[in-house]
C-alpha cells in the first residue's frame, strides 16, 4: 500500500476518523506492514505490549484465559492500550485465516504524533481509544 491508500484506510477506523488527511498521511507513514499467517501468535496474553495493530485483511481470534472473546477482521484492531500503558496484554490474539496483513504502531512512534501532530490530535485519539475500551467492559 502506498501513504494515500494507507490514509483512506485508516480513515475507516474511528479513532483516526477525525483526522485531515495530512495527518492522516502523517500517521499512515508511522505505521509498518506486517504479515502473519494461519495459527501465528500475534500477541500474547501476560507479555507487555508494545503497540497495537489494525487488520487490512485476514482474521484473528482473541482468546483470554482459554475463552474465545471474539473474531475480528478488516477494519478492526486491537492492543491499542499498548499506546498508553505499559501493562501485560490481556488476551492471547492467534491468526484463524490463511494470511493477516495488519498495521502496526509501536509506542514510540505513537509518542511521535505529539511533537509532529500537536497535543489536541493525540489527544483525541486517547479520548477515541479510552471510549473504545469502555464499550468493551
Amino acid at each position: 500500500m502506498n501513504t494515500k491508500m494507507e490514509s483512506k484506510f485508516l480513515k475507516q477506523i474511528p479513532f483516526f476518523s477525525h483526522l485531515s488527511e495530512e495527518q492522516l498521511g502523517f500517521l499512515a507513514s508511522l505505521f509498518e506492514n506486517r504479515l502473519f499467517h494461519k495459527g501465528d501468535a500475534v500477541i500474547m496474553q501476560n507479555e507487555v505490549g508494545d503497540g497495537m495493530y489494525v487488520i487490512i485483511f485476514g482474521e484473528v481470534e482473541v482468546v483470554r484465559d482459554g475463552q474465545v472473546l471474539t473474531t475480528l477482521t478488516t477494519n478492526d484492531f486491537f492492543g491499542e492500550m499498548a499506546l498508553v500503558a505499559d501493562e501485560p496484554r490481556s488476551a492471547n490474539v492467534t491468526v484463524t485465516s490463511d494470511d493477516l496483513s495488519a498495521f502496526y504502531l509501536s509506542r514510540k512512534a505513537f509518542k511521535a504524533i505529539k511533537d509532529d501532530l500537536g497535543d489536541e490530535v493525540k489527544l483525541e485519539i486517547l479520548r477515541r481509544i479510552s471510549e473504545d475500551y469502555g464499550d468493551e467492559k
